[in-house]
């Protein structure tokens, strides 16, 4: 100012600028004003403020309904266009009486019943007037939202369903809004009084249902005069549903019917979603592009098995109806969108088939669509409708492929005199009707089961590794064999966390899979080799070879599991005779998994509705809480005591103790600490006691141990529940038998009075039988299914489900409790929390089961947890278990639905050692010094990134303008946006990569010493790093940025193969322009201030297209 000579003003608040801006308007002459800049917690503030403020005006704005559009509300009119179907060779003063509404289905319009209307109107008499008409959002029907508030809320992100659920799931589009939207406009808009049949196609017939329900239970729905003669809908109107979901049937499975809804529903709003994604492009691609998509999408559609492979069948027809649907997508794809999101089938009302009259229903479908025959049949045989008509060779595409047939149908129904005067309401199922029903489904099942095929998809692996023990010793003995001594030493618990996706992505399971050295053969390295073959077989291009399930046949545990996965890793090209026990029950865990969430429900009760018999009632409650044992370790009870096991196991009280006996000291004194161990404890609970001696002892050794536990405490016998294999390993003629073993434990129960529990004789056997359950069954009942002729001293079987495998585990369990009265108990491989779950969820399962409520229950060998200085689990596993020792099974499933280890991987102990790290720097010189060095994993999914980049300005100046975080998309153009939530520094960020949207929140913190700022993600896309200005001189500084991200699958899937691609494009595009976008943005705004417009100008186009650029490199 003083240069110039020009007056100076100095601004400190919103107020005095304003005043000082006033004033220099008025002088009419050239004045300096400076304004002081606010401190960052009053910009987050502003920022907020602006930002709310403009989306309730735009969203106001945009949503407002002109004269032009309509609101489709519950209680709103709008008048839906009508097309009636007349007869040339009639006059037009001809009386017609009766009325018959033609209801088309989704993405259709009311055209699509042209060719069965153009044979109706000549078979049916010339009383009937024949209408069709458009439903809301289709066809010709008033716009809910005209094309151009559809083109600014696109343009402003205002579509998004989840961004904007007033509009997209607030009713507007459900099956009842439009009920009623259509009973209005036929009475006020079209003067139609009263209908005598409805006819619905698909959607349609969900539609005439639910104005059927409306119209008989609501009499605002009907003409004013309220007698029957003049209502719109009565008893008396005849309703015929093609190829209709009419509501949950009460002969339906409904477990089975409610879990496959829920998969329905999510998919139905993803393709929703991904129709209303795509209206994003529209505006910036050309047409051809955006018709390529929606051919794409309409071919998926009508790819599916509903309808019965018309393209092959009828391809002229195929091709004409695609052609159609492309148009209607084209013109209104954001309310067919949004029909698609409220209207997803499994959303209908439930009960909508209650309110039918069974004598005026027909209900259609075609033979080659076996989701709506089953349901025709089955209907028709409980009585429920009039009369089913089963379409030969057609699907679900009724109307384009058999029209002639549909029309000949509905003449047929509604000239039936016999039905004219017949009332009556749908009747309750009774018992024989039952019997029927189950008869066509046994007979039927696999022609007319609807239930969807599940493939599986990719897989992923990573490792971890947990101490075990304290104060720097392991714990001792642990294992079978050599492994079972007490010079053995077990410090750390190593192996690999699974993540197995369904090909379609919409489940994921986890699963564990940690050899322990003494228990499986295979070790760690193993173990990775063959799952890095499943990997690799799973990530092939051809999805076809992908093997496939049905969720039910997974989950009855019956055999399909175990082939299903021996298929897997005989495909992945592992020798049958080298499957590692740990891979096989690692995969097993993660597919059921995926099968109980394709089911809708934890794996508990997804269990128990195929695994027990049929019609046993199951609820969130059926499971409750599992009992635990606690477990005391070789040589611990020899240098702790009581008091010190109570303080360890953090005063969980358990009321079961297992204590590893023999392989260190005499049966004398392993008698002699048992007995110590339980009398301190015993108190005034009531403590059961078990020994484990892993067939250490020979016959005279074990009764050596039982007398001397007897002499120390002769009520000992009383709390000792049984011992695990207290002989040796019975070998004869250099052979072992399950038969010699049973023989010699049960000379050892005659003798000591103490009952023994098999555990390594189960695994054992299991091997010499190839792990075939018939097989090693048909042993077991040679032993122990004739308790009669036969006693034995048996008390539990001890299943160790990650080395025997989890389906052969339950099928065990359900042996020994059904016909042999044996108990089970589930016991870990002192797994981790992963694997510990799995194996609680199984012993619930099987406790609760029917069939084991006769038999004795044991407390469950997962009280390892305590032992572990870490968890896969977060919450961890001992989180699950209260103070007495008892796990929350249902809050524990509840943290297994759906969890993926994309959620797992920054919290597992280590990095993968069988995925190394592959590095590569570069530096550039024409690139002013940039630098960087990025680190991926082989998987593609961990990458880290440092990179550095000179700046010819100070570090003050470029901390302040970068950690001004709204303003990030000015040279991050792949960001879409960044906005505070909070003035703790909560933000959220906004991307989109190759069409995949993704969004995360993460907390941020200004750095003074270097100036910079560092962040991590709390939810969402995870990735964390931070930023530093290290000052070189008064007016320079380096900006050294490092940060990780762990890539999404969907991400990893999109660059299959490509790790070297990803990793280039991350640090020689994405970064480095990021980066010197930064440099040459500031330096824009700088040059600016100074003065110097044309630096200005030309360091902004540099910026400009450095983001065009990167725009086009992200396509």
């Amino acid at each position: 100012a003083d240069a110039f000579g020009l007056p100076y003003r100095y601004a400190s608040s919103f107020e005095s600028f304003r005043e000082a801006y006033r004033s220099s308007l008025l002088s009419g002459r050239p004045e300096i004003i400076e304004a002081r800049v606010i401190d960052r917690s009053k910009n987050v503030d502003i920022h907020q403020r602006i930002t709310s403020t403009a989306i309730q005006f735009v969203t106001k704005l945009v949503s407002e309904t002109s004269s032009d559009e309509c609101d489709l509300s519950l209680n709103t009119r709008i008048n839906l266009p009508i097309k009636r179907y007349t007869n040339e060779n009639i006059s037009k003063g001809s009386n017609r009486s009766k009325t018959l509404l033609l209801i088309h289905g989704w993405m259709g319009d009311k055209s699509e019943w042209d060719l069965v209307g153009a044979e109706l109107v000549k078979d049916l008499p010339h009383e009937w007037d024949i209408i069709s008409i458009d439903l809301p959002g289709h066809g010709e029907a008033p716009y809910i939202l005209s094309p151009i508030q559809q083109m600014m809320r696109t343009a402003l992100s205002l579509n998004s369903f989840h961004e904007n659920a007033d509009f997209c799931s607030s009713g507007k589009f459900s099956i009842d809004a439009m009920a009623k939207a259509v009973c209005n406009s036929l009475q006020n808009d079209h003067g139609i009084k009263s209908l005598d049949a409805i006819a619905g196609y698909s959607l349609g017939g969900r539609i005439a249902l639910a104005m059927n329900r409306l119209c008989l239970t609501n009499t605002d729905m009907n003409a004013p005069q309220q007698d029957n003669d003049n209502k719109l809908i009565t008893k008396q109107t005849r309703l015929i549903l093609l190829g209709a979901n009419p509501g949950k049937l009460p002969f339906d499975d409904h477990t089975v019917k409610t879990e496959s809804d829920n998969q329905r529903v999510r998919k139905d709003r993803l393709l929703a979603q991904s129709l209303l994604s795509s209206l994003y492009k529209t505006y910036l691609i050309p047409i051809g592009s955006d018709l390529s998509y929606l051919s794409k999408f309409v071919a998926k559609w009508y790819g599916n098995n509903l309808w019965g492979d018309l393209q092959e069948r009828y391809p002229h027809k195929f091709k004409n109806m695609i052609n159609r649907r492309i148009m209607s997508l084209s013109e209104r794809r954001h309310e067919i969108a949004s029909v698609l999101y409220e209207c997803s089938p499994p959303l209908n009302p439930i009960d909508d088939w209650k309110k039918v009259t069974p004598a005026k229903t027909l209900y259609i479908a075609g033979s080659l669509d076996k989701k709506y025959s089953f349901i025709g049949r089955l209907w028709e045989k409980s009585g429920g409708v009039n009369k089913y008509v089963e379409i030969n060779d057609a699907g679900h595409a009724l109307l384009v492929e058999q029209p002639r047939e549909i029309s000949s149908a509905l003449v047929g129904f509604l000239k039936d005199a016999r039905i004219a005067n017949t009332l009556g309401t749908s009747k309750e199922i009774s018992d024989e009707d039952a019997n029927v029903v189950n008869d066509v489904k046994t007979d039927n099942k696999e022609k007319l089961d609807p239930a969807p095929r599940i493939q599986v998809g990719v897989m992923e692996f990573e490792s971890f590794s947990i101490t075990v023990g304290s104060y720097n010793a392991g714990i001792r003995g642990i294992g079978w064999g050599d492994s079972a001594r007490i010079e053995n030493e077990l410090k750390s618990r190593s192996g690999f966390i699974i993540s197995i996706a369904s090909g379609d992505g919409m489940a994921v399971g986890v699963g564990e899979v940690s050899p322990l050295n003494g228990l499986h053969k295979e070790s760690a390295e193993e173990a990775a080799h063959q799952l890095n073959a499943v990997k690799k077989f799973l990530s092939c291009d051809n999805s076809e070879k992908r093997p496939s399930f049905l969720a039910r046949e997974i989950l009855s545990m019956n055999g399909s599991l175990s082939r299903l996965v021996q298929s897997i890793l005989i495909s992945s090209g592992i020798d049958v005779s080298s499957l590692a026990a740990s891979v096989k029950s690692g995969i097993e865990m993660a597919i059921l998994s995926i099968a109980s969430q394709s089911q809708g429900s934890p794996l508990p009760q997804a269990l128990a509705a195929h695994y027990w018999p049929k019609g046993v009632p199951i609820s969130s409650s059926t499971f409750g809480l599992l009992p635990v044992n606690g477990l005391i370790t070789r040589g611990e009870y020899a240098t702790s005591s009581p008091a010190h096991f109570s303080a360890a196991a953090k005063e969980i009280s358990f009321t079961s103790l297992k204590i590893k006996v023999a392989g260190h000291c005499s049966p004398k004194d392993d008698a002699l600490s048992l007995v110590r161990w339980s009398e301190p404890l015993n108190g005034p609970r009531k403590l059961s006691l078990r020994a484990d001696a892993n067939r250490a002892w020979d016959l005279p050794s074990a009764l050596e141990f039982v007398e001397e536990a007897k002499n120390a405490n002769s009520s000992i016998l009383s709390i000792l529940e049984f011992v695990e294999e207290p002989l040796k390993k019975q070998v004869v003629d250099k052979k072992w038998s399950i038969i010699d073993q049973v023989i010699a434990l049960d000379n050892f129960w005659n003798i000591g009075e103490i009952h023994y529990a098999l555990d390594e004789s189960l695994a054992d056997l299991a091997k010499d039988c190839d792990y075939n359950f018939g097989n090693i069954a048909a042993d077991l009942r040679r032993l122990f299914g004739d308790r009669v002729n036969r006693p034995h001293g048996c008390a539990a079987f001890v299943l160790k489900p990650a080395l025997i495998g989890l389906e052969l585990s339950l099928q065990l369990a359900k042996l020994a409790h059904e016909e042999f009265q044996i108990s089970a108990v589930f016991s870990s491989s002192f797994d981790s929390g992963i694997g510990l779950a799995f194996t609680s969820i199984l012993a619930a399962v099987s406790d609760r089961a029917p069939f084991s409520s006769k038999v004795k229950k044991y407390a469950h060998g997962v009280g390892t947890f305590g032992m572990l200085g870490g968890d896969t689990l977060s919450p961890s596993f001992e989180s699950y278990v209260s103070k007495e020792g008892l796990v929350n099974v249902n809050s524990l499933s509840r943290a297994l639905y759906g969890l993926s280890l994309n959620e797992m991987s920054d919290r597992l102990p280590v990095l993968d050692p069988a995925s190394p790290k592959r590095e590569s720097t570069i530096s550039l010189n024409e690139s002013d010094d940039y630098l960087a060095k990025t680190s991926t994993s082989t998987s593609g999914r961990d990458i880290a990134v440092s990179v550095s980049l000179p700046l010819p300005f100070s570090d003050a100046i470029a901390s302040s303008r970068f950690t001004d975080l709204p303003q990030m998309s000015r040279w991050s153009p792949w960001l879409n946006s960044v906005t505070y939530l909070d003035s703790a520094g909560l933000t959220e960020w906004n991307l989109n990569v190759r069409g995949v949207k993704f969004s995360w929140r993460a907390r941020s913190e200004v750095l003074e010493n270097p100036k910079g700022i560092k962040w991590e993600s709390i939810s969402g896309l995870k990735n964390r790093g931070f930023v530093e200005f290290e000052p070189t001189s008064d007016d320079s500084c380096v900006m050294k940025l490092k940060m990780s991200i762990i890539m999404p699958y969907v991400l990893v899937s999109l660059f299959q193969g490509m790790p070297s691609v990803v990793q280039e494009f991350l640090q020689n595009k994405l970064l480095k322009w990021s980066l010197e976008m930064f440099r040459d943005a500031v330096k824009a705004d700088l040059a600016l201030e100074r003065g110097d417009i044309e630096l200005g100008d030309a360091l902004f186009g540099a910026v400009e297209g450095r983001a065009n650029a990167l725009e086009e490199a992200l396509k």
